[in-house]
């Protein structure tokens, strides 16, 4: 599984292997390479701990990296139990503990956890729920990712009603996917 990752300030990194990208480019034909500086996520080697605070926006106060990053849920996780897996964790890759981090931090929000996901990430939950990334946020402070795609639904998570489907201010809040993708456009 590729890992989305982020300097030791949090901000997204650029990283060589394109593979994956290329193939989804090459599959939807709707992707392309312009999405490949949205590949960006985290790593334990990163040396400050992943920490999560609220952010208010059009969609309200939803929960993000302390970086800016837009954290999402996916609908048909279970509490601390993700089904986002291979070509999935890459266009939605999970948000991880720091390498010795024993939990994740959280300023002006309570109630996070994290579970194991195997070979010894630690993924990151909210009142259990399993929180990611989106490689269609290009830049900090964007919300691209409430969309259903190939994968499923995604939302961002509200920390008063975590489950809740959001809805964007003025707006039916619906946005569309490329088909075979699961990148908004």
């Amino acid at each position: 599984m590729q890992a989305l990752r982020t300097d030791h300030h949090g901000r997204p990194r650029r990283f060589a292997p394109l593979v994956g990208l290329v193939a989804l480019a090459g599959t939807a034909g709707a992707m392309t390479l312009a999405a490949a500086p949205a590949l960006a996520a985290r790593t334990p080697e990163r040396s400050s701990p992943t920490t999560i605070v609220v952010k208010k926006t059009d969609w309200g106060p939803i929960l993000t990296l302390a970086s800016g990053w837009t954290v999402y849920r996916f609908v048909p996780d279970s509490n601390n139990k993700s089904t986002c897996f291979g070509k999935c964790a890459t266009v939605w890759p999970p948000v991880l503990l720091i390498a010795r981090q024993k939990a994740p931090i959280g300023k002006g929000v309570n109630h996070l956890g994290s579970f194991n996901r195997g070979g010894g990430e630690r993924q990151v939950t909210y009142e259990g729920v399993p929180l990611y990334l989106f490689i269609g946020d290009k830049k900090a402070g964007e919300v691209n990712g409430n969309i259903k795609d190939n994968f499923g639904q995604w939302w961002t998570v509200n920390p008063a009603h975590p489950k809740a489907i959001p809805v964007k201010s003025g707006t039916g809040g619906t946005t569309t996917t490329a088909p075979g993708t699961g990148v908004a456009y």
